[in-house]
């Protein structure tokens, strides 16, 4: 048994076909099949049910796989270790950010942390939370950045900043007159609100108190994208909720659009989460140095302000 038998029938069990799988290792389609019929051999079971189409594990052999992604993942963490022995901040750092998150965040400490840390590769990949969590249990991401807390007991979240969220009014909306508003003043029927899976648009149901609009408009628009939003509402009447990182200059509000809550300070608390047998502390350690130190004080604290479940 090898390390890359194992990686052929991992990947088999996501391709769910010999070609594609193939292609994905980087080897011919007989020299994948030949060695995932050797390790059937000398297992003495059969892992894949070739009979089907798409090609399935058996039984046994979704749990050999199983135990097959825990061994590659282990495997990986021992150049890791060594890093960490020797306080070494080279390598690569994949990092997994909410898409409500990386558009205003990244561009606030990308470069510092590189300038730092010139022999580490980053790469950012943007998901929803329930795909970074997954991605994290896989060994797939090192850290993933999104609002917490979470239901989550394999997973650690770290805090690191707390963010509010305010209203924000398209032009010729009753409430634009109004200098702050209460949760009281939102509606079903006016609401903007982020596509399904998103955690931020949970938070801003939670602050609504709304699952969603209205059947009864002739146009409803959800979005993967804060700024979208933002955008259509330069044509179309009503609200959305937005993050602080999301206002022209964080921590100030010049556009009118733009309403405190009379009745919270609801926030979102963002954190670095990461496996619990998580490696690259050193790597993570210094990524939350250089994010916080991006950032206004008053966004490093609660404040006693409202956190919003984002579950």
């Amino acid at each position: 048994m090898t390390l890359q038998q194992l990686q052929y029938i991992v990947t088999l069990s996501k391709e769910k076909n010999f070609v594609s799988a193939a292609q994905k290792c980087f080897v011919t389609q007989p020299a994948l099949t030949t060695q995932v019929k050797k390790l059937e051999d000398e297992l003495g079971i059969i892992i894949f049910d070739r009979s089907k189409k798409p090609v399935i594990p058996t039984e046994i052999g979704q749990i050999i796989i199983e135990q097959a992604k825990t061994i590659l993942r282990e495997s990986k963490k021992i150049p890791d270790l060594i890093k960490e022995y020797r306080e070494d901040l080279s390598g690569e750092l994949r990092i997994g950010i909410l898409p409500t998150i990386g558009l205003y965040l990244l561009p606030l400490f990308i470069n510092s942390f590189l300038n730092k840390c010139p022999s580490t590769q980053v790469h950012v990949s943007e998901h929803v939370t329930e795909d970074i969590i997954t991605q994290l249990q896989d060994g797939n991401i090192d850290v993933g950045i999104i609002a917490t807390p979470l239901p989550y007991g394999d997973i650690v979240a770290v805090p690191i900043y707390y963010e509010e969220m305010f209203a924000y009014i398209s032009q010729g909306h009753p409430l634009i007159k109004k200098s702050i508003i209460s949760t009281t003043n939102l509606h079903n029927e006016d609401l903007w609100l982020l596509s399904s899976g998103h955690c931020f648009r949970n938070q801003v149901a939670t602050i609504c108190r709304s699952n969603h609009k209205s059947e009864q408009e002739q146009f409803v628009y959800e979005s993967n994208s804060i700024e979208a939003l933002k955008r259509i509402m330069a044509t179309k009447q009503g609200i959305t909720i937005i993050p602080e990182l999301a206002l022209e200059q964080p921590g100030k509000q010049k556009n009118n659009q733009i309403k405190k809550f009379t009745d919270i300070i609801p926030i979102r608390e963002i954190s670095l989460v990461v496996n619990r047998a998580y490696l690259k502390k050193k790597l993570i350690e210094k990524l939350k140095e250089e994010i916080q130190s991006a950032l206004p004080e008053h966004m490093l604290h609660i404040g006693g302000r409202d956190i919003v479940d984002p579950f």
